[in-house]
């Protein structure tokens, strides 16, 4: 619910998510991105980064429900990352020796 504390909080099916006690599971079984078992991805690393949710998620505070809008692939990460002049080394997304 990190998100819906700040993004449209006056949708009502944002109401209902927020009215569910804590322990509730309300999301589908199934993610929307998804990445390998071997890939590590950090949400906080990336806002950190200055990378802003519309880059990977387009314009979801307007959407009702998550769409997969990029493909999760080691291709578009690492254009994401060559743009923005971030790390591509392999130890960036993997940890090596597993």
């Amino acid at each position: 619910m990190n998100c819906h504390r700040t993004v449209k909080t006056d949708s009502p099916e944002i109401k209902k998510l927020v009215a569910l006690p804590p322990d509730a599971t309300p999301f589908p079984k199934r993610q929307v991105y998804t990445v390998e078992d071997f890939v590590f991805f950090s949400h906080a690393r990336h806002r950190k980064a200055g990378v802003d949710c519309k880059e990977c998620h387009a314009d979801v505070a307007s959407h009702d429900n998550v769409t997969l809008e990029i493909p999760v692939t080691m291709k578009s990460c690492v254009a994401c990352h060559n743009a923005r002049h971030a790390s591509v080394t392999c130890n960036t997304c993997h940890e090596l020796g597993q």
